[in-house]
């Protein structure tokens, strides 16, 4: 009978130290979790840093075209191209050695007269010796310097886009304008003759030939405004 007693007073001593676990002091077991090794070490692959991309980027390249009698557009352009990357074009008369300057710019101002006469047909505008473009398709972007003439475009500025300014549709157009004193609106209206389909960008840059040598806070100031 000792025995007996003896062994049931062994199992009951057993079965409490086994209800006194650690594992068993608190739901879920311990605290502090650790870690369990990837069975795959191969680091995740980078996230893609732009998960939504501009679905039309601005990858082509800009066209500076001016034409330039005094040089002031010379100037200013010379300074644009020390703030952008972009391919220029200069247009030159067929002529060489033509004072515009003589006889109170006689030959410029019936230059002018005749295209405002007939401004869709070819013969009104005066030869130019210019590169040939054959191809646009590269360019997003084309500024046109010009200079003020009797309130337009100056005469050889135009022939360039009466020639070229169909190949310019959908294409972004920054307008540069230079002149003494006049207002601008002429030569907006004219670019806008001549490029019919372009995308013009808002507003146009005026520089007065006074502000010509310090252009360059002027330009800055405007690319930053037409983005």
């Amino acid at each position: 009978m000792k025995k007996f007693l003896y062994l049931l007073f062994a199992t009951f001593v057993v079965v409490g130290l086994s209800a006194c676990s650690p594992d068993d002091n608190e739901p879920g077991g311990s605290q502090t979790e650790q870690p369990t090794p990837d069975p795959d070490p191969t680091p995740d692959p980078e996230p893609d840093p732009d998960p939504d991309p501009d679905p039309n980027p601005t990858t082509g390249k800009t066209l500076i075209v001016y034409y330039s009698f005094t040089n002031n557009v010379h100037t200013i352009v010379t300074d644009l191209q020390t703030q952008i990357e972009a391919d220029v074009i200069r247009v030159e008369p067929a002529e060489e050695g033509l004072d515009y300057a003589a006889n109170n710019y006689a030959i410029g101002s019936a230059l002018i007269s005749a295209i405002r006469n007939n401004p869709n047909d070819a013969a009104s505008y005066p030869a130019i010796k210019t590169p040939a473009i054959d191809d646009f398709s590269e360019y997003d972007r084309i500024i046109v310097g010009a200079p003020l003439w009797w309130s337009n475009m100056a005469a050889p500025l135009q022939t360039f886009l009466f020639t070229y300014g169909g190949q310019m549709a959908g294409k972004q157009i920054g307008l540069i304008v230079s002149s003494s004193s006049s207002g601008i609106s002429g030569v907006e209206a004219d670019a806008k003759r001549l490029i019919p389909d372009g995308d013009f960008l808002s507003p146009s840059l005026w520089i007065r030939s006074s502000q010509t040598s310090g252009c360059h806070s002027m330009i800055a100031d405007w690319l930053n405004e037409i983005n």
